[in-house]
């Protein structure tokens, strides 16, 4: 793994373009996402943050341009390995909770579970996210904060070396949205995982390692943060 400006390279994209129709949404974007680290998404709704977010993360795939990850050009494999890696290396959290109605929370957890890949411990996990007395209940007995919590578990039990998160915390009221940045940032410290999170909430942004933010489908600044907030300290307008 290569190293540039003393961190870890994990995702590097160059020259990423993407059009809907004749609509331009990302006109060359190019970044690299340093691994074990926490970076925000800014940006105004249209600017191209939530398709950079799916094509950093293989849920689209780029016009062109390239996405690299160890080494590997991951924007050109075929769909079946792009289906393999997302597997193993990537989560996504997503405003929409998209649990499965019925299923328990502890059923919708073990479905991220890769075969033949040695997952987080479930028991550690669970009572990180503070859901371990919900786990036999179903998502429509569950308050908002609780099934975003849920969501987050599935997508990491797998233990990937990526979170993408969607604007995470948009569904969500004051307290549980800074529950949910706080036990991200655990997921961070605690075992290693890079969170990319696009938001509308300078809060957010504010406690984050690393601050992008786009405007008119380019990336207009890209700032470390010297003096991160704790989720604990975010102030709600």
């Amino acid at each position: 793994m290569t190293r540039q400006n003393g961190y870890s390279i994990l995702l590097k994209a160059e020259n990423i373009t993407k059009s809907y129709g004749k609509e331009s949404v990302l006109n060359g974007v190019s970044l690299t996402v340093y691994s074990g680290t926490f970076t925000a998404i800014l940006g105004p709704s249209g600017s191209g943050k939530s398709t950079l977010l799916n094509i950093l993360s293989g849920l689209t795939r780029p016009a062109s341009g390239k996405v690299y990850c160890g080494g590997e050009t991951v924007s050109d494999y075929s769909e079946t390995r792009l289906a393999d890696w997302k597997r193993s290396e990537v989560g996504n959290v997503f405003q929409n909770y998209m649990l499965l109605g019925n299923l328990t929370v502890k059923e919708n957890i073990k479905i991220g579970i890769v075969p033949g890949k040695v997952p987080m411990d479930f028991d550690l996990l669970t009572r990180i996210l503070e859901i371990e007395d919900i786990l036999d209940k179903f998502p429509a007995q569950l308050s908002g904060g609780q099934q975003q919590r849920a969501a987050i578990a599935r997508a990491v039990i797998k233990a990937p070396r990526m979170l993408f998160c969607d604007e995470a915390t948009g569904a969500l009221d004051e307290t549980n949205s800074k529950k949910v940045v706080e036990l991200l940032h655990v997921l961070k410290s605690d075992f290693g995982v890079t969170v990319l999170f696009v938001t509308h909430n300078q809060q957010i942004a504010r406690t984050a390692d690393r601050v992008l933010t786009m405007k008119n489908g380019l990336l207009a600044s890209d700032t470390m943060n010297e003096n991160p907030i704790s989720a604990a300290d975010m102030i709600w307008g």
